[in-house]
């Protein structure tokens, strides 16, 4: 017997009727053939999408059916990642769908942690109306805006929030930013715009413990270079991975240096003195592309110490292998591989901090680009170019503005021992506590948990407390939105309009461009729409600082730019992509779009621009120093210390948080300290911590698809832990699996204890968990 689909439909209608008079309960059943139909066929749709669990931007496409997410998948036209997804990206589901969203908006009942639902037009007004109040009374700088791990035009649009309201504090919590410069390549190539590792066409990687496959700016983007270095059209690349523990990179790598915890630079220059000493470094370029090599003068007469005689008098092999735990033949080795196998590159943008002389060590370990001439050259560091945007109108400013933005921040950045960073977030519970240097009376907390994530998590809910006017614009009710206020829950990234800046180690210039892939499933709202609809309310220069009508239409306006700059496309088919390269790198190219309306209507369906010919190998643009040379001994640095003296009349706490041992020469160049024999103590273990793949911001609790993600190494998931050697344990007392707290100086953590023989002895490794 043959049924057919619509026979099937109506037989299966007929059996839902019945089903609902056998019951007793229904006098009429309204479903009918039509609406079974519906729901057997519901209209599918595919839409363009960026994951935003981590700075790697890969494009997702986004399965809805009758509007609702069902699926999501990666959008193999993208070229951040063709198609391919790591796990975090299918958490995006249970973002969205978390039974534990706010409904809607929710202001403090009574005393704080009780709330009640309240109408978006009244939580706005509350929120405008203690924002113009402090206008009012000349306090414009008394508001702070504290922002988490979010990237493109929603930081610009906090930024000129921030310049149009007249307040200074707008601080950023980043473990990773890959929209700034790495430290070392501005202190010695003088950019100011992030460089770009061109790992697709290097044959020789040395990674100074940054999680190139697991957890670094880009993981699926890395892996594919990954591919091509072991599998390329060339002779098999080698990865070398420096780090304490056995990490899903050093399993992959051809060689794995388990090193000491944070004695990363002084290896870095241990292998510089075997370049040296070998004669393998690049003579050309350090002769006719670098300044402070050799011993030099300056223009008073004062002779100056060289990197080289640093390097060969301080840095001899045996004594580098005592400290940092590496063999000297491992040392040698390593030298060689980056001299014989071109091009080389060697990366230390690790993601937790290299400790105390942290400067000096990310400038050891970039020294070695310099050294093996890997700089402005295929398979090596190359500018990575600037989106063309179209620029947003100048901020308005008024009196009241002006003068708010002449106080000091209240983290002090850019100022004393925090004369290097833009953000200290790590001093704001001290600095609120203590009013210094004035009170904060309203905080506004966007993408960021400080009462669960800041090291001191008590003092900053005791900060919390001490504020008069907190806002938190979560999206569920966490340690920070508990203690706020009022709570202007934000939309997920699937429910919003969203745009992401490629500026990593892609290789290429691209911006992503996403529409909502469905509606907002509760009352919530995108908050850079609440940003515009405050600044319109507070009128006046605030207001005319954003003339648009919502977060679609500012987004609109910056990507017309792109059309206007005569390069790139619009994301398509590879074989259409294929032949455009081809014809832009011969100097060739036609507009796709007769306007921009059909320009704009291309991006937001496919979801991405790019330009492929746009990473320039040239040595000029990436050595941007006074001298136009790269500095081994940095010139900008120097600087940075003369105009503090000048400025505040002594350069100590700069100095101090430089590490502030070595004065003179050596604070300008990469000088790392050696470390003498340390004695066990009451601390006789070292602590290192890295980042899960499935989580390498920290957080994810509400994404139990993520916890549950094991860590295959130690088979562990959902619990957190430490991870031990076998031999340390033993000693100890202690079995796998069980519950142990791990003590240190600043405090102490119950952990469940993992052993694994993919550690050194003398170190126990914990994982970021957020």
């Amino acid at each position: 017997m043959r049924v057919s689909r619509r026979g099937f439909i109506q037989a299966l209608g007929g059996t839902v009727g019945t089903a609902a008079l056998a019951g007793g309960h229904l006098a009429k059943a309204d479903v009918t053939s039509q609406d079974l139909e519906r729901w057997a066929t519901p209209e599918e749709t595919k839409v363009p999408s960026i994951c935003q669990q981590c700075p790697g931007g890969c494009g997702l496409t986004v399965r809805t059916l009758d509007g609702q997410v069902a699926g999501i998948a990666g959008n193999p036209l993208h070229p951040v990642n063709r198609g391919a997804l790591c796990p975090k990206a299918f958490g995006a589901l249970q973002l969205l769908y978390d039974p534990n969203r706010l409904r809607g908006p929710m202001v403090r009942d009574g005393k704080r942690g009780r709330f009640r639902p309240i109408g978006w037009d009244e939580a706005l007004g509350m929120a405008t109306g203690r924002l113009a109040e402090l206008r009012a009374k000349g306090l414009p700088h008394t508001l702070a805006v504290l922002g988490g791990q979010y990237r493109g035009s929603r930081d610009t649009l906090w930024t000129r929030f921030a310049q149009a309201y007249g307040t200074p504090n707008y601080i950023r919590v980043r473990c990773l930013h890959p929209e700034e410069p790495a430290l070392a390549h501005r202190l010695m190539q003088g950019v100011t715009t992030p460089l770009g590792y061109d790992l697709r066409g290097a044959r020789c990687i040395l990674s100074f413990g940054v999680g190139l496959l697991e957890s670094w700016l880009g993981p699926v983007n890395v892996s594919l270079a990954f591919a091509g270095l072991r599998g390329g059209d060339g002779p098999r690349g080698r990865l070398i991975h420096v780090d304490p523990r056995r990490s899903h990179t050093a399993l992959k790598a051809d060689r794995w240096v388990p090193i000491v915890p944070g004695t990363d630079g002084i290896l870095a220059l241990g292998i510089a003195n075997a370049l040296i000493r070998e004669g393998l470094y690049d003579r050309e370029f350090v002769e006719q592309h670098t300044v402070g090599f050799e011993e030099w003068v300056d223009a008073r007469g004062e002779r100056h110490q060289g990197f080289k005689d640093l390097v060969l008098g301080d840095y001899g092999l045996l004594a580098v292998s005592r400290t940092t735990g590496v063999p000297v033949r491992t040392i040698i080795e390593t030298a060689r591989d980056l001299a014989t196998l071109k091009p080389a590159v060697v990366i230390g943008e690790r993601g937790p901090a290299f400790g105390r002389d942290d400067v000096h060590t990310r400038m050891a370990i970039h020294s070695l680009n310099a050294l093996i001439g890997s700089i402005g050259v295929r398979g090596g560091l190359l500018v990575q170019g600037e989106l063309p945007l179209a620029p947003l109108p100048p901020v308005e400013q008024d009196s009241t503005a002006r003068r708010g933005l002449e106080h000091p921040r209240i983290d002090g950045a850019g100022h004393g021992r925090y004369l290097l960073v833009s953000s200290a977030p790590q001093v704001l519970p001290e600095r609120i506590l203590g009013g210094d240097p004035y009170p904060v009376q309203a905080l506004f907390l966007f993408a960021t948990n400080p009462v669960a994530s800041h090291p001191d998590k008590d003092a900053f809910a005791r900060a919390l407390e001490r504020v008069p006017f907190v806002v938190s614009f979560s999206p569920v009710l966490d340690e920070s939105a508990s203690k706020a206020d009022l709570i202007l829950p934000d939309s997920t990234y699937l429910e919003r309009w969203q745009d992401d800046p490629v500026r990593h180690v892609a290789g290429f210039t691209c911006l992503s461009l996403t529409r909502p892939a469905t509606a907002a499933l509760h009352d919530t709202r995108d908050t850079a729409d609440l940003v515009l609809h405050l600044a319109r309310s507070l009128g006046g220069t605030v207001a005319r600082s954003f003339p648009w009508e919502g977060f679609e239409h500012v987004l609109k306006t910056e990507a017309r730019g792109l059309w206007e700059a005569g390069r790139g496309y619009v994301i398509s088919t590879h074989a259409e992509e294929s032949l455009r390269n081809v014809l832009e790198r011969q100097g060739y190219w036609a507009p796709e779009f007769p306007t921009y309306e059909k320009f704009w209507e291309a991006l937001v369906a496919r979801g991405a621009w790019w330009d492929a010919t746009d990473l320039t190998a040239s040595r000029k643009a990436l050595l941007a120093t006074p001298s136009g040379k790269f500095e081994f001994s940095s010139t900008l640095l120097r600087r940075m210390v003369e105009e503090t003296m000048a400025r505040e009349g002594s350069a100590a706490p700069f100095v101090a948080a430089l590490g502030g041992r070595d004065r003179g020469d050596r604070l300008y160049l990469p000088a790392v300290p050696l470390a003498g024999p340390e004695e066990p103590g009451q601390f006789p273990l070292r602590l290192n911590t890295y980042r899960l793949v499935t989580r390498p911001l920290g957080g994810g609790r509400n994404q139990p698809w993520l916890l549950e993600q094991p860590a295959v190494h130690v088979q562990a998931s959902w619990e957190r832990w430490v991870e031990v050697h076998p031999h340390t344990a033993a000693a100890l007392g202690i079995k796998d699996g069980e519950w142990v707290w791990v003590e240190s100086p600043k405090g102490r953590i119950r952990l469940k204890a993992k052993l694994t023989a993919g550690t050194r002895t003398d170190v126990v490794n914990i994982p970021l968990f957020g």
